[in-house]
């Protein structure tokens, strides 16, 4: 009975002590690193290079390297607040802080489609204008077809983009992993639509009608027939534009991985007949209905 008192003496002994420790390191400060995506991420910063930062969280023991060029600032446990700017090759300077689309920390689940890239060799479009069209398209498509996906509305997108100075003539030099960081995002589409004039083709028809009165006599064995009548002529032309159109979609995740990527020639040769091709690939995604999701 004696030795069983002091089992039960040592066992509270050793539980008061651990609970003592786990509330000195559950009060202890931790550093806090702010991405330029919103997420906060709590525990100690061991070491700070010209590239990465080298940090591990609260509670754990592995190590993590983590991008400078996405990360917004860094609150010290001591008070003291680092943060950081990057800077595009183009030159253009990008604010971190500005880079932060909301202070929301879910990006679970969550898409964005980029303005596509509109090339032609029809003066008369407007690239800017059938760029963010064609954004638009994929846009509602994506919403109709990805059931399971959160989809951040253009408007949002292009203005996150426009406030970092990031545009069709620097986007190129930030990786598919910093774009969707910025934006707040899991998923990316990029895309291509590559409109072709071919010339102008003209169609015509011509009808021919005969309109005609005839009258037959007869007279036991003879017979006597008399046609009168006039010819009536009629055509019509029309002159169509025709287009040769091709379409390039890509889908990335926030880690820079390549989930689809096709690029097709698309059937029809009116201008609008691109909406065909992106409508076909989003099905064919990991996210689409012929992947029996939506």
């Amino acid at each position: 009975m004696k030795f069983k008192f002091i089992q039960c003496l040592f066992v509270t002994a050793i539980i008061f002590g651990l609970a003592i420790q786990f509330e000195a390191k559950a009060q202890e400060k931790a550093d806090i690193v702010f991405m330029t995506n919103g997420e906060q991420k709590s525990g100690k910063v061991i070491g700070v290079t010209p590239e990465i930062v080298k940090f591990k969280y609260t509670g754990e023991d592995l190590e993590y390297e983590i991008a400078k060029e996405n990360i917004a600032k860094i609150q010290f446990s001591s008070g003291r607040v680092e943060e950081f700017t990057r800077t595009l090759n183009s030159g253009t300077s990008i604010s971190s802080q500005s880079a932060m689309p909301n202070q929301s920390t879910d990006v679970h689940n969550k898409i964005a489609v980029l303005p596509f890239q509109f090339i032609s060799n029809d003066p008369g479009f407007d690239p800017s204008a059938l760029s963010n069209l064609a954004q638009n398209t994929t846009a509602n498509s994506i919403k109709e077809q990805y059931g399971s996906l959160t989809l951040q509305d253009p408007i949002t997108t292009n203005a996150l983009l426009a406030k970092n100075s990031i545009d069709h003539t620097n986007i190129s030099s930030m990786t598919p992993e910093e774009v969707s960081n910025l934006l707040g995002v899991e998923f990316i589409v990029y895309g291509t639509v590559n409109l072709t004039n071919k010339g102008a083709s003209t169609y015509g028809s011509t009808g021919t009608s005969y309109s005609q009165r005839e009258k037959n006599n007869s007279n036991r064995s003879s017979s006597d027939t008399r046609t009168k009548g006039s010819i009536f002529s009629s055509s019509s032309s029309s002159t169509t534009v025709e287009y040769d159109t091709s379409v390039d979609f890509r889908l990335f995740n926030n880690r820079g991985t390549n989930l689809y990527s096709d690029s097709r020639h698309v059937f029809g040769t009116d201008a609008n007949a691109y909406t065909a091709g992106i409508d076909y690939m989003i099905k064919r995604t990991p996210f689409g209905s012929k992947y029996g999701k939506k």
